[in-house]
């Protein structure tokens, strides 16, 4: 019998970088694309759309549909200012924002983080392994990256994992968590570059054109996210097609089904 994992991932652009151009199907709702990680594993890649709600519902589709282990991959904020535009981001615990306090949701499997971590090393794609923390809205301005930083310690923000690692303890599954860092620390993003997507992720073309018109010195703040934001995204598929992929199956064994 086949044994399937879940990924949840917010952007369109993040699903292509890990499983390519595929046709999507849609069923309750979601969108989501069924492939093979090995002869006996397969993988279950759901597009969820921006924020913890839509990852949480993305999460329970999962469950219900009778997957072994959950995770969450795509691109994030960088909190620690020594990460740069494509580093890697392995969570060993997630952190959710919770008002003006974090508690820690998940914490991780040693064994398999120390593993697939010595693995990207080896290969000399860049990562780090350490606590991810979910927002409740877009960290983006250097001045709250800091604030953030200082608070919970984590190495990057998203708005996403806390809640595929809440679904994925609840039903006393395997998580895992891999963010590749677009914006650092040390820049602030402009809001009104962050809501020219919507909450699929798509781009509102007639929004982004009206707000270059309103305001061109945007335009090289859009220039500088969109290379930093491929960066990112190079090093993420990278890192998936030379070790991840062929690592996931491991969260299923024996050895690796204590979170």
């Amino acid at each position: 019998m086949n044994s399937t994992i879940g990924l949840v991932v917010a952007l369109p652009a993040e699903a292509r970088t890990l499983i390519g151009r595929g046709q999507w199907q849609r069923t309750e709702g979601h969108l989501f694309q069924r492939s093979s990680l090995n002869n006996s594993t397969h993988l279950v890649v759901v597009l969820a759309g921006v924020g913890m709600k839509n990852a949480f519902l993305a999460s329970q589709w999962l469950i219900a549909e009778g997957v072994l282990a959950l995770g969450v991959s795509g691109v994030s904020g960088g909190l620690d200012p020594k990460l740069e535009p494509g580093d890697l981001v392995l969570a060993d615990s997630v952190v959710q924002e919770d008002g003006n306090t974090c508690k820690q949701v998940w914490e991780g499997n040693s064994k398999f983080v120390e593993i697939v971590y010595a693995a990207l090393i080896a290969k000399d794609i860049p990562a780090y392994r350490g606590p991810i923390i979910t927002a409740q809205k877009p960290v983006l301005s250097t001045r709250n990256k800091q604030a953030l930083f200082t608070k919970a310690k984590a190495l990057a923000a998203d708005m996403e994992s806390a809640a595929v690692a809440t679904v994925a303890n609840n039903a006393g599954l395997p998580f895992f968590a891999l963010r590749t860092v677009c914006d650092i620390a040390t820049r602030t993003v402009p809001m009104e570059i962050f809501d020219c997507l919507n909450q699929a992720g798509h781009v509102r073309m007639f929004h982004l054109i009206r707000m270059l018109l309103l305001k061109p010195p945007l335009i090289s703040d859009l220039l500088r996210t969109r290379k930093d934001f491929n960066a990112a995204l190079g090093s993420l598929g990278r890192a998936w097609h030379t070790q991840i992929s062929s690592s996931l199956p491991a969260l299923l064994t024996r050895g690796f089904l204590i979170r």
